[in-house]
């Protein structure tokens, strides 16, 4: 791992630009204690919480900057955090290398999200606005007592700001490069009737984008419809607001009640393209297939765009980049009754979400070339006169998710609190659809190859010799009403799917105090699933949605945990845990045969131990916690990408077994009056025990473990932060902050990632701020200047290798940002 910042050089540089009041004036500080709910009973503090855990509080999210949680990666070891490619709404979170990054609905995340207590069952519109939020935490490691939905790989628990019944308010802007402009503000206004509080807050934010689309035309036309050609890429356009209520009709009654809307357009950060293979992925094996040369002119028009496939592009001709557009409207209401000994807490949850775009663009450019079927057999061309032609282009024209969950918990002690117990009911179910048409070409070698009739065709029009020996490629589907081919006439692989998914369980977890030093934990969870899906695809030879194939399926599971928590002394807990953790099992939307559909994913399962410490020395300026860990999974469950006569797309796979393990360090140290470094480091060993696949040159089940890596694990992750506060002056507080990520190389598909794969990366920081700046007696003026990836680093944030389709690229980082904060504050 290389070194990413020099601590003399940081500080000395921070601390020179402080201009302090007299030393006798400085007083002592002690880090700041931070209480976490990451138990899901009453708030503890972090360092009594034996579990390992980040926790940002609500004044590190906005001196930090953080807008939406892909910010989130860059502050928890072993966590990897991205918008998924063609999408600024998808989400993909994977902790100590497991996560999900499959779209497809019919799949749940292996690393869920909560948003005050409501699960959030979809990586699809995750990456909404965060506005006024009290608490972000990062659990790594399976979740299968408390937090037990689909949390084998971990869970994100967000926390907003509740009412406080008192008079404040907060107003923001935001301006950066590349156009970028924020507004936000919350008002908390003063309690009424002596029992209902509220708070309102919302934030605007529009963004040009950092690539540029040069393509100039028409609009886009899909299935029927128009849509705009964008020009801004990587572009968003947001609004966002939420309403929240809190209702105290007596002291040991709570009613909260909160809705939160966002409402985002934008267009994606340009997928560009990489390679323009010389080979073929032949089952495990590579063989010779020279795709420039078989393929004919899209393919070496495709070449022509490549460039240095190691520099970030940010000029781009694409033919069909639209605008994706994301709605999501979200009800919380939640009833909290304290007895004695006794809390009583009810919590309601309803998310509807709606996405989609046009089109997007996956083959990088701007094509044209003959084609037999699109082009010469229409007879509306000169044989051989290249047409407009997509590589790979795809549209979600309709696309939503709507659930709802209900959760009952009973939380309390006994024998004078000696013994902690939560015990819960839980019930969730949704609704989920989505159609989503490709048109994408082939070299024509695949079609002549397996068809005599198109052979002779191709054959005829002079694509293919006498020898089958043929050059060029064809648009898919073909245009004409055969099985296989294009039934409707529209020019696109129709392709719709959709579920009904119910799940319940039931649950508890009790803690008993030993002696006044040593605590046990002992939980169980069962879980139910069931599903009931459906999946209509013209490439299966379907002719209407009559023709569907539908499957109903159901799993259950205990998962368990067992810990031990010791406190060595006041200030330094060890424990040691065995949990297991439990993925449902599924359908695969993407299916490229019937078969594959009726052989549904198996649940996933997850037995893991591990150690830990968390520790504070120095009289609180030293705070050090470590955890290492030991995750033996069976049936481990992968999105594969694929790519054939059907499309493009991932398949959820059942790979075998896996383990995964690693150390996670965090320490934060106020290293002067004014200095606090703050350091984070994970290391993660994950390998594939067993990976059985069906070679599809064989068709033999075989275990490729030997030659697979596992996706999205980084072996090193790492951070460095140094924030150095000055003491008070007349005129405000300066503060200065300065850091950087590393991220180690890593893949994206087990083992076809040749092309694709990212380097190691180190991403730099900083913030300097002036804040407290006196206006008047309630109000203070907070101004501070930023900028991310200061050294402008070129890096793959996401890669995909589309197998027979030829071609493999990535999504790049964004590269240097840089802006001004300015907030007010007044109560």
């Amino acid at each position: 791992m290389t070194r990413p910042l020099s601590n003399t050089r940081i500080s000395t540089a921070i601390a020179a630009l402080c201009v302090t009041a007299a030393t006798g004036a400085a007083q002592a500080r002690v880090l700041e204690e931070v209480y976490v709910s990451a138990e899901r009973g009453q708030e503890a503090a972090l360092q009594d919480t034996p579990i390992a855990v980040t926790a940002l509080t609500s004044d590190q999210i906005q001196e930090m900057g953080v807008y939406d949680i892909t910010d989130l990666g860059s502050f928890a070891p072993n966590t990897n955090i991205q918008k998924q490619p063609s999408s600024n709404s998808n989400m993909s979170i994977f902790i100590r290398g497991v996560g999900s990054g499959e779209t497809s609905l019919l799949v749940d995340p292996k690393t869920s999200f909560y948003l005050d207590g409501v699960y959030m069952s979809k990586t699809i519109g995750g990456v909404f606005d965060i506005v006024d939020l009290e608490r972000i935490e990062v659990l790594r490691g399976p979740q299968g007592t408390l937090f037990g939905r689909n949390s084998s790989g971990g869970a994100i628990n967000v926390t907003t700001a509740k009412p406080s019944g008192e008079l404040y308010a907060r107003v923001g802007a935001t301006v950066g490069n590349d156009g970028l402009e924020r507004y936000q503000a919350s008002v908390d206004l003063p309690q009424m009737f002596d029992m209902l509080s509220v708070r309102l807050n919302g934030a605007l934010q529009e963004y040009d984008g950092w690539a540029d689309n040069d393509f100039r035309g028409g609009p886009v036309e899909v299935n029927g419809r128009n849509y705009k050609r964008e020009q801004d890429l990587g572009s968003e356009d947001n609004e966002a607001y939420r309403i929240a209520l809190r209702l105290q009709p007596t002291d040991n009654l709570t009613l909260d009640y909160a809705y939160d809307r966002t409402d985002n357009t934008g267009v994606p950060t340009p997928f560009q393209v990489v390679k323009v293979k010389d080979s073929i992925y032949n089952g495990f094996t590579d063989s010779p297939f020279p795709f420039t040369f078989l393929g004919g002119e899209l393919y070496q028009q495709m070449a022509a765009t490549v460039g240095n496939p190691d520099d970030r592009r940010e000029d781009y001709e694409l033919d069909s980049v639209t605008e994706e557009w994301l709605e999501v409207d979200g009800h919380t209401f939640q009833i909290n009754l304290d007895l004695d000994t006794l809390s009583l807490k009810y919590t309601f949850g309803d998310r509807e979400t709606k996405s989609g775009y046009g089109s997007t663009d996956l083959d990088g450019g701007n094509y044209s070339a003959p084609d037999l079927f699109y082009g010469d057999f229409t007879g509306t061309v000169v044989p051989g006169t290249p047409i407009a032609k997509p590589g790979f282009i795809a549209a979600i024209d309709e696309g939503f998710i709507e659930m709802t969950s209900h959760e009952f918990q009973a939380i309390g002690s006994a024998f004078n609190e000696r013994l902690q117990y939560t015990a819960g009911l839980y019930y969730y179910e949704e609704e989920v659809y989505q159609s989503n048409p490709q048109s994408f070409s082939l070299p024509i070698i695949f079609l002549a190859g397996a068809d005599p009739l198109l052979a002779g065709l191709y054959q005829s029009f002079g694509y293919c010799d006498e020898q089958l020996n043929c050059t060029g490629s064809q648009r898919l589907p073909l245009p004409f009403p055969d099985p296989g081919a294009d039934p409707n006439g529209n020019g696109y692989v129709d392709f719709q799917y959709g579920q009904d998914a119910e799940s319940w369980a039931a649950y508890t977890q009790v803690t008993f105090s030993v002696t006044d030093a040593l605590d046990i934990t002992g939980g169980i969870r069962y879980t139910e699933d069931e599903k009931d899906a459906f999946l209509f695809n013209e490439s299966l030879n379907h002719v209407t949605i009559d023709d569907k194939l539908t499957g109903s399926q159901k799993w259950d599971n205990f998962s368990y945990l067992l810990r031990a928590n010791y406190r060595l002394t006041d200030d330094v807990n060890l424990y040691g845990s065995v949990s297991t953790g439990y993925n449902a099992g599924g359908f695969n939307a993407r299916a490229a045969s019937v078969s594959g559909w009726e052989s549904t994913v198996d649940e996933e399962t997850v037995l893991t131990y591990e150690i830990g410490v968390k520790s504070e020395w120095l009289d609180n300026r030293l705070r050090a916690n470590a955890a290492i860990f030991y995750n033996d999974y069976d049936d481990i469950q992968l999105a594969v990408f694929e790519a054939g006569s059907g499309g493009a797309s991932s398949r959820l796979v059942n790979a075998g077994r896996a383990t995964y393990q690693g150390v996670e360090l965090e320490v934060l140290a106020l290293l002067t009056d004014g200095l606090t470094m703050s350091f984070t480091y994970g290391y993660l060993d994950a390998e594939f025990d067993e990976y059985l696949a069906r070679n599809p040159d064989t068709n033999q089940i075989e275990d490729i473990s030997g030659i697979s890596t596992v996706t999205r694990a980084p072996e090193n992750t790492a951070s460095l932060f140094l924030d150095y506060v000055c003491d008070p002056t007349d005129f405000g507080t300066f503060s200065a902050s300065v850091g950087a990520v590393y991220t180690d190389d890593m893949v994206w598909h087990p083992f076809q990632n040749q092309f694709d794969a990212t380097d190691d990366r180190t991403l730099v920081q900083a913030r300097v701020s002036l804040s407290d700046i006196n206006l008047g007696d309630s109000g203070a003026l907070r101004v501070s200047a930023w900028g991310k990836n200061l050294t402008d680093e070129e890096y793959r944030e996401w890669g995909i290798d589309f197998g027979s389709l030829g071609f493999a690229g990535n999504v790049y980082g964004q590269p240097r940002t840089y802006g001004l904060d300015v907030v007010y504050e007044f109560d």
